[in-house]
């Protein structure tokens, strides 16, 4: 692993401190799965620390094991080798302490704005009067006041994701882990989404792991960046984003924005290129 670029005792742009324990750990972990065509290993022997109140950003060649790294940790599945710790303890399935955001929104479609974002309220029996109040509170927080009472096939695919960034906040994750959740939306929008979610991150300060495939993406949302090696996954480099805030117009032209997406683009080109190489068997 390249660590050439290695965070700092303590960013002041965050006060993320590096030397406090972990809040994820992710120790030696391989996950291989069955197929047709036999054994694939997705992850081998990747290990990786995510401090309290950082936003990671995930970026690597399609097929290197991003989502079933999120999957991991999520508790969504177990890795074959290895483990996955949040606060110490292993994760050993679905836990509360978790949220999950996909790039589809899965929201129910029978269920208005307001019943969405109260479902997991619900589930855990909270009244009815405090899980009104809550969900009000985070879809005002994400800009959806008057759509309380909208069903999800009336809204457009940016408002659903915000319905579903509403929902995982109600439930107040201490993590927050989002597969590629602007993927499908116009450029646009996309942009709209994501000063959004940085806002809420800096005003909540969850832990984030997020996962993209843009280097742009990348560079204007997180506090650190990780490239991912070709299959099987592994950590090519961890890259800290000492971009100032707001990363706007002026910051997106300096000369410190395109010196890290140049670096950022050249480890991600040569992930990708190992993949087609292994793919075309050359």
């Amino acid at each position: 692993m390249d660590t050439s670029v290695a965070p700092s005792a303590k960013t002041p742009e965050n006060g993320i401190t590096a030397n406090a324990a972990p809040k994820i750990s992710v120790k030696g972990v391989t996950k291989v799965f069955s197929s047709k065509r036999g054994e694939v290993t997705a992850l081998k022997d990747l290990s990786l620390d995510i401090r309290d109140g950082e936003f990671l950003v995930i970026v690597g060649a399609s097929g290197c094991g991003k989502s079933t790294l999120l999957n991991l940790v999520a508790g969504f599945d177990s890795a074959t080798h290895g483990e996955v710790l949040l606060d110490g303890r292993p994760v050993t399935g679905i836990t509360p302490e978790c949220g999950m955001i996909f790039q589809q929104y899965a929201l129910f479609p029978w269920k208005t704005v307001q019943e969405n974002v109260e479902f997991g309220l619900k589930m855990k029996r909270m009244p009815k009067s405090e899980r009104e109040e809550r969900a009000a509170k985070f879809i005002e927080l994400v800009g959806l006041n008057g759509f309380e009472r909208t069903y999800p096939h009336h809204l457009s695919g940016g408002m659903k994701q915000r319905v579903s960034i509403a929902r995982s906040l109600a439930n107040d994750p201490q993590v927050m882990l989002l597969d590629e959740p602007f993927a499908a939306l116009d450029a646009m929008t996309r942009q709209v989404l994501q000063e959004q979610l940085v806002r809420i991150y800096e005003k909540h300060r969850k832990t984030i792991i997020f996962i993209t495939h843009s280097i742009d993406e990348a560079l204007l949302l997180s506090s650190r960046i990780v490239v991912m090696t070709a299959r099987p996954g592994r950590i090519a480099q961890e890259i800290t984003n000492d971009l100032p805030h707001p990363r706007n117009a002026d910051v997106q032209l300096s000369e410190r924005y395109l010196e890290l997406k140049r670096h950022i683009w050249s480890s991600v080109q040569a992930e990708v290129l190992k993949s087609m190489e292994v793919e075309t068997g050359q």
